[in-house]
């Protein structure tokens, strides 16, 4: 009974972790049946078991059910992605004429979720229908902005081969928001709202009309855009019922006072649109036909309908995804940027971060990124997977290029006696790939390095240095002969001389040594170190080599 509770509360753990919280004992019913037929003969207390299961993990915060699952069966964190060949299609896509863009604010540089979603599948669909890429930088929030990252944001995206067919910045259209907030103010649809922010959320609260709807907006207007108004002081909010269901349509803002000198315009204007005003007006006059968004903006996409209902526009198709959940804590841009002004890391690249330019620095493809784009699609359920997905595509690009090199972290040195007279060994540089040739070490049996985890688990026993023979690991090992026992441990190891080695990984650095073969590769090429990962080479320096880790 206690092996079976075990397993029933796997499946609860992941059915809650999959979605949003709180376990289904219905779901979990299906799937615990479905994996073990022979359950079958006693429904009812199985389902009995699950409901009291299922309560329990619903009382738990889904950070405490994710840390349960990944203790108890980390491999059920992940959710299986069905593959298929390309996109999925969309039926209302005309090929040649379908605009789409990505829209990214200008506050850091490209994470691994923007680019999978927001940003890969509105471009892989673009080139699937010839259609149009555009690229619009979201920069009317002056002080949340910063000039360096309109740069990096493009040169994320070339990097991991996305080509924009126009590129836009939403600052440039300052005259055309300003245009259409008049004549919305002019005709009574919008108004200027002074009221205290706290006093308008008890309004809308309490389903109650603004005050400020009967005032004279248009002259309020105008002192807004002169400057009389300070930040906070007025707000043009567009006119709604203060009784609609949805919070979010009572009277949404258009457009604020926000003073501080923006990258690109400087101090020229102080009135500055809200998200959904601008983006309305934006993708009309783009053109955009088809908008790709997460689905947490829905409510969004129900305030830009206003606005083109409004003004007669036609609405593009939206089409909505689901977020895709890495295992991890969650990093946020302002801690990456106090870490990053605090000396913490070494820069928006560095390899503890999970920004793009981080991960192609450690050596993941370009064309990975892609290939999970395409395997994932644009379903509107949420997607947790782990690492291993796509360092599993990843791995698939890079083996057969990779040449294989010997490191070892934490080196122990070790003698050996009783070895032959030999000063070099030989390795194949790929075992796949013979014609590309062998490798030479150099060897001095005085002076030997394994590491030190090798060290300490496999002391005292017999294992072989790969490409060199057997040895009984110690301090003093012995010569234990050249015969390729099958289960005989395999280490690898560095002799005399060689090449101080610093590894840089997710968890920070690692020290340690290499063969001196390494200081010839390029910078920027993809090795494998043996029993260690996959890695790029980051930096050659004398006598030492930076490369920075990817995955296993």
């Amino acid at each position: 009974m206690e092996k079976l509770r075990e397993t029933a509360l796997a499946y609860v753990l992941q059915n809650a972790v999959f979605y949003k919280g709180k376990a289904s004992p219905g779901a979990v019913l299906g799937k615990l049946l479905a994996a073990n037929p022979d359950l079958r003969s006693d429904v009812p207390a199985l389902k009995k078991l699950i409901e009291e299961i299922a309560a329990e993990v619903n009382s738990m915060s889904p950070e405490e059910q994710e840390k349960a699952l990944e203790k108890k069966n980390p491999k059920m964190l992940r959710k299986e992605v069905k593959k298929r060949e390309g996109l999925p299609e969309i039926k209302s896509a005309v090929k040649g004429k379908f605009v789409t863009r990505f829209a990214p604010s200008p506050t850091g540089p490209l994470n691994l979720g923007q680019l999978l979603r927001a940003a890969m599948l509105p471009y892989l669909y673009a080139k699937k229908y010839d259609g149009t890429f555009i690229l619009r930088i979201e920069d009317t929030d002056p002080k949340n902005i910063g000039s360096v990252f309109y740069d990096m944001i493009k040169e994320d995206l070339m990097r991991t081969g996305i080509k924009w067919d126009k590129l836009v910045l939403e600052s440039d259209s300052m005259d055309v928001y300003y245009r259409h907030a008049e004549e919305l103010v002019k005709q009574g649809k919008a108004y200027v709202c002074t009221c205290p922010a706290d006093e308008f959320r008890k309004l809308k609260a309490g389903k109650k009309e603004c005050p400020c709807r009967n005032d004279d907006s248009l002259s309020r207007w105008k002192d807004m855009l002169s400057g009389k108004y300070g930040e906070g002081e007025a707000i043009v909010r567009f006119k709604t019922s203060m009784s609609h269901r949805n919070p979010a349509m009572r009277d949404p803002p258009m457009l604020r006072v926000a003073k501080g000198s923006h990258p690109v315009k400087g101090d020229k204007y102080h009135v500055w649109p809200l998200y959904n005003f601008a983006c309305a007006i934006e993708d009309h006059y783009l053109g955009v036909t088809h908008v790709f968004r997460g689905k947490e903006h829905e409510h969004n996409t129900s305030v830009q309908k206003l606005f083109y209902d409004t003004f007669a526009w036609k609405m593009p198709e939206v089409v909505n995804f689901g977020m895709v959940y890495l295992p991890g804590t969650k990093i946020h841009t302002r801690d990456m940027k106090q870490w990053i002004d605090e000396g913490k890391v070494s820069g928006w690249d560095d390899t503890r971060l999970p920004t793009v330019r981080a991960l192609l620095r450690r050596g993941f493809q370009p064309e990975a990124f892609r290939m999970f784009a395409e395997d994932v699609g644009i379903t509107k359920n949420d997607i947790r997977v782990g690492w291993e997905n796509i360092e599993g595509i990843n791995r698939k690009l890079i083996d057969s290029k990779a040449g294989r090199y010997m490191a070892v972290l934490e080196p122990q040195r070790i003698s050996i006696t009783g070895a032959p007279a030999i000063r070099e060994a030989e390795e194949q540089l790929h075992p796949d790939f013979p014609e590309r040739g062998k490798k030479k070490m150099p060897v001095d049996f005085d002076e030997v390095y394994v590491s030190g985890d090798d060290f300490r688990h496999f002391s005292g026993k017999t294992v072989r240095l790969k490409g060199l023979g057997n040895i009984v690991l110690g301090k003093k090992a012995s010569y234990a002969g050249n015969d390729i026992v099958q289960k005989m441990p395999k280490l690898q190891w560095v002799s005399k001389p060689h090449a101080r080695l610093t590894l840089l990984t997710a968890d920070g650095e690692k020290e340690g040594l290499c063969e001196p073969a390494m200081l010839k590769i390029n910078e920027g090429s993809i090795i494998q170190l043996e029993r260690i990962g996959f890695g790029r080479i980051d930096a050659v320096e004398k006598k030492h080599i930076t490369v920075c880790f990817a995955h296993k």
